[in-house]
């Protein structure tokens, strides 16, 4: 989501597995901000013929702080954390005692 009035406000969602694979690879995670919910699938490509760095960048408009961040990992497990202040990278890890 893009605003013409402001530059969108990055927030870096990096998301190693240890039960699912290293890099996170087909871990869904949703960056919730009020009432709005950004979500991304970790699929290690951005466009044709091409593979992306592996942080994943939101775009979060006015937004002033993060609320939840929820990845769903590969596994089925579930993470939750937040809530935690935008513009910064947040490494999420899949523990393997979580349900």
């Amino acid at each position: 989501m893009t605003s013409d009035s402001k530059p969108d406000k990055p927030s870096d969602e990096p998301a190693p597995g240890t039960r699912s694979n290293r890099d996170g690879l087909g871990a869904i995670v949703r960056v919730k901000c009020g009432a709005l919910t950004y979500s991304q699938v970790n699929d290690g490509k951005s466009g044709y013929l091409s593979q992306s760095t592996l942080p994943l960048y939101f775009g979060l408009g006015d937004a002033e702080k993060v609320d939840q961040i929820e990845v769903v990992w590969p596994s089925g497990k579930k993470t939750l954390t937040g809530p935690t202040d935008i513009n910064k990278l947040i490494t999420i890890i899949e523990k393997t005692n979580e349900p």
